[in-house]
């Protein structure tokens, strides 16, 4: 049994290794480096909106009916104050 964690512990960490891959350093300009100008794979993220009032407010229902006073929960999501799912919502106001 240990025989088997072992192996099983030993290729984990083989193919762990491969698929990290290598950087490879050449001589010249065209070697890569690790503060290379790629892309950024985390960009900034957005800044939040300027609408930062939670307060509730009348919203039309996408899926129609009468307007809902709703408290704003983001990604036009709105709680109803009454209770319930949220709902996804158009602002009746500014």
């Amino acid at each position: 049994m240990k025989t088997v964690v072992t192996l099983v512990l030993v290729l984990s960490v083989i193919t762990g290794c491969a698929t990290q891959g290598v950087v490879a350093r050449g001589v010249g300009s065209e070697a890569p480096s690790l503060t290379g100008t790629a892309a950024d794979p985390f960009p900034p993220m957005a800044a939040p909106s300027q609408d930062q009032n939670m307060m509730p407010r009348v919203v039309i229902p996408v899926t129609g009916g009468a307007p809902v006073v709703g408290i704003p929960v983001g990604g036009g999501l709105y709680v109803p104050v009454t209770g319930g799912a949220p709902i996804p919502g158009i602002l009746t106001g500014p």
